[in-house]
Parts: C-alpha cells; sequence; structure tokens
C-alpha cells in the first residue's frame, strides 16, 4: 500500500514511529510537513496560520495539491491544527481514497477544534473519552487505538537490569517537557528526601529547586533505552488533561524493560501485564511510599519490569497499531492492497 501521512518530521514524533512501522510491515510512506511547502519554519507557519485566515486556508490547499500528486492508498493526517479544506480537497481530488485522522495527544490540544470541522473518513484517538464524542455525539466513525511503542528503535539493553542501575546510578528519573505540572510533582520528591535525575525540555516558571536537578537533556533513541533501562523507578507524570488514557512514555517506557511507576489511568487496567495497584499510584503520598519499597526492594522491581517487558512486546508495539488500523480503515478492501494483506496475515 502506498500512503501519506501528514505531521511532523521531529525525531521521535509519533508520525515517525507510524512511518517506521508502515515501512517495517512493506508499505511505500512519505511523510509529509507544512516545511515541505512553506520555506519557514513549522512553528512560524503555525503562528501565522492560526491568526491569519489566508495563510491557514493557501497552506492547506497546497498540502493537499502535494498530497494528490502522490497518488496514495490512504492520507493518515496527524496534525490536528490543519484547515478542514485539506480534507475537503483531498476527497475531492482522491475520490474513494480514505482520509484518516488520527490523534496522539491529550484533549486539551485539539486547537480550534479543526479536526471535528473536518470531514474525515475515519478518526483515531488513545482517549476513550474523546473516542465516545466524536462517536456517540457528533456521529463520526471514531475508533479507539491506543499508542504503542516503536520496537524498531527502543530495544531492552542486553546488559542485566541490576548492573544497569549500577552503571547508571539513578534512583529516579523523570523525563519530558517540564511543564509546571511536573515540576510541581518534581519538588514534593525532592522535598521528600528522593534522589530525582530530570531529562528533557525546560518549561516556563522553573524553580530553583528543580533546576538543581535538571539534566536539561532531551531523550531519544539508544540513549533514552539506556538511561531508562538504567534508573531505579521511572517516574511517569501523565498530563492532567489525560481523562482516562495514557501517553507514548508508558509504552516505551515498559517496553524496553524499564520499571515504571505512573499515576493511574482507567486505561492502565487493559494496557498492564501486572496488576495495575502494584506499578501506579493515586496520590503523592502513595507514590512517594511506593516509590521507598521498590528502592528497598530490587528483586520485586526486576521481575515486575520483566513481566511488563514481556508483556508490552506481545501486546503494545506500534507494528500492532498500524495492523489494527489498516483492518478498521481496509476490512475485506484488504484484498484490493496485496502487499497490505501480506504484511498482516
Amino acid at each position: 500500500m502506498k500512503l501519506v501521512i501528514v505531521g511532523s518530521r521531529l525525531i521521535d514524533s509519533f508520525e515517525q514511529h507510524l512511518s517506521d512501522s508502515f515501512r517495517a510491515l512493506g508499505h511505500e510512506v512519505s511523510l509529509m510537513d507544512v516545511t515541505d511547502i512553506v520555506p519557514i519554519s513549522a512553528k512560524l507557519t503555525y503562528w501565522a496560520s492560526r491568526f491569519i485566515a489566508p495563510i491557514d486556508r493557501a497552506v492547506s490547499l497546497r498540502l493537499a495539491n502535494k498530497i494528490t500528486k502522490l497518488r496514495p492508498d490512504l492520507v493518515l493526517i496527524v496534525y490536528r491544527n490543519l484547515h478542514p479544506i485539506l480534507v475537503d480537497q483531498v476527497k475531492k481530488q482522491l475520490p474513494g481514497v480514505p482520509v484518516v485522522q488520527i490523534n496522539p495527544d491529550v484533549l486539551s490540544n485539539l486547537e480550534k477544534q479543526q479536526i471535528m470541522a473536518a470531514d474525515f473518513d475515519y478518526y483515531f484517538s488513545k482517549e476513550p473519552f474523546i473516542v465516545d464524542f466524536l462517536r456517540d455525539k457528533m456521529g463520526a466513525n471514531a475508533h479507539y487505538l491506543p499508542e504503542g511503542f516503536n520496537s524498531h528503535v527502543y530495544r531492552k539493553p542486553t546488559v542485566e537490569k541490576a548492573v544497569a542501575e549500577w552503571m547508571t546510578d539513578i534512583d529516579v528519573l523523570i523525563f519530558g517537557n517540564l511543564y509546571a505540572y511536573r515540576a510541581r510533582i518534581v519538588e514534593q520528591l525532592m522535598r521528600a528526601g528522593i534522589n530525582v535525575a530530570v531529562y528533557g525540555t525546560e518549561g516556563p516558571y522553573l524553580r530553583p529547586l528543580v533546576q538543581s536537578t535538571f539534566h536539561g537533556q532531551y531523550l531519544v533513541g539508544p540513549e533514552k533505552a539506556r538511561l531508562l533501562y538504567g534508573a531505579k523507578i521511572v517516574f511517569n507524570t501523565i498530563h492532567y488533561a489525560e481523562v482516562t488514557s495514557v501517553n507514548q512514555k508508558y509504552f516505551e517506557i515498559n517496553g524496553i524493560g524499564a520499571f515504571q511507576l505512573c499515576d493511574y489511568k482507567p486505561t492502565i487496567d487493559e494496557y498492564t501485564g501486572v496488576p495495575a495497584e502494584q506499578v501506579t499510584y493515586r496520590t503523592m503520598d502513595d507514590a512517594i511510599d511506593k516509590i521507598r519499597y521498590y528502592l528497598a526492594h530490587s528483586q520485586e522491581r526486576h521481575e515486575l519490569a520483566d513481566r511488563q517487558y514481556t508483556h508490552f512486546q506481545q501486546h503494545h508495539t506500534v507494528d500492532l497499531r498500524v495492523e489494527q488500523l489498516l483492518d478498521t480503515v481496509c476490512g475485506g478492501a484488504l484484498s484490493a492492497y496485496p502487499l497490505a494483506k501480506e504484511a498482516i496475515w
């Protein structure tokens, strides 16, 4: 199958992981970003489109024309801030080609509701709350599709977990954009006497206490896998706008064999390979108690991490998500795409 994915080319982006999996399954993929049709940065294009309506329409029309020239069998749009005219033009110029929206982000990042105004053939979201609203209130063809981890990039290090922990020498690791809510959580851990190492991108309002433990390194690829696996505990602070769902980190951490403790979300009961109450917390007091417990019980955390690793390798790769998406979109029509059918079956 030949497809176009419209989204970010940034390293470690959801779009990059999707592209890797489609290619691994034998499909021909073109990843298209707004920078392909506008000679300025994606950030400048975003702000210009947000406030200048003619630019907003022009960017989407040019994207539609570029997509059409590639003659894909499937168009998958990850961006949520593009003008709805993009979908109209693609469907007009490529009749019969499914145009799909896949949303890997939280409820608070739906921009100006462009995806709700656009006439997508299919909607996919990791958040059951959004799926229910799109389907039951808007009448959209919406489907639940969790995120996963890129098993082609994030592999379990070959060294034993205990040795990796000794080499890395990190008790608790937190990574990601250092938003205000995440920084306040870090402060609570530090005030409880827990040694925390923070990696990622600095956000606004970073206070001195958190600054003292902030490494400022954005983790990607093998280095990310090495540090997460080597940390005794990876503490995943899921965004407050995740109503019932989790983030991509949740799958990556478990998928490389690291030990993860994260705040509880209802979908974790569906995803986890061990009892959710053993690897989640509901309050910061609960989190601090569990961190202290697992720091003192290395064998137990190693066993839990190993069970999660096996479970997530079997059930939560992006390759599996791609197969699920294709099965939903193409269904019985997969015979029209021999390569896709061969990859899935």
